[in-house]
């Protein structure tokens, strides 16, 4: 039985969009946290975060899978194999790319902000709403980013989900499974559905900086 690319698409915005919301919120308060860290704190932070983008997908699953396995150190969840895993993994292949985004959006835009508060002599503690307001558009497209993203990755949906036929399979993992069978034709198709959402997603994060930036 070969699931309808509706399903798979429906699954697959679900958890890639669950796992964005994750890395971005947590993105957003180590971000926050930063902006009032030391220079030498901040620059580590950063550098650890920026070598993170560059890991391998699969070695995030890896990591899941021995987290989650039934004799590792969560086996007692029992999360393997399940939309949650997936969930989880994205997130975290998410979060890199999602506070290095956040956090310079931030930064750039603090003393802006903080030029505005001196000038309507607004008290200083609302400076982090304000921040926040001022770089909605941006923050949006940081998610956007995260998402696209996590949906475009394979290894932890591979390896911590298992590709199971109506319950983790993505279209990430059915492109891999109907290649690996030689049914090339409905992997072709599946891939075009994922383009088209990737698309979906870049041409409103473009208008948003454009937006922003007047580019």
């Amino acid at each position: 039985m070969t699931e309808s690319i509706y399903d798979l698409t429906l699954r697959s915005i679900y958890i890639s969009s669950t796992a964005a919301a994750l890395s971005f919120i947590l993105a957003l308060i180590i971000a926050l946290k930063m902006l009032d860290s030391s220079v030498k704190t901040r620059s580590i932070v950063i550098g650890v975060f920026e070598a993170l983008v560059g890991v391998p997908t699969t070695v995030v699953g890896l990591l899941m899978y021995i987290l989650l396995y039934p004799r590792g150190p969560l086996g007692v969840l029992r999360l393997l194999y399940t939309p949650i895993a997936i969930i989880i993994g994205e997130s975290l292949v998410a979060l890199p790319i999602a506070f290095i985004s956040i956090f310079r959006h931030l930064q750039n835009a603090r003393d802006n902000v903080r030029e505005l508060i001196l000038a309507l002599g607004l008290p200083r503690k609302n400076e982090r709403s304000l921040l926040l307001r001022e770089t909605a558009p941006v923050l949006i497209s940081s998610y956007l980013t995260s998402f696209s993203r996590a949906i475009g990755e394979l290894g932890v949906a591979l390896i911590a989900g298992g590709g199971i036929e109506g319950y983790t399979n993505v279209l990430t993992t059915a492109i891999a499974l109907q290649t690996s069978i030689g049914n090339y034709e409905y992997a072709i198709q599946i891939g075009c559905v994922l383009i088209a959402i990737t698309m979906l997603i870049i041409i409103p994060l473009r208008m948003l900086g454009e937006r922003v930036y007047g580019a």
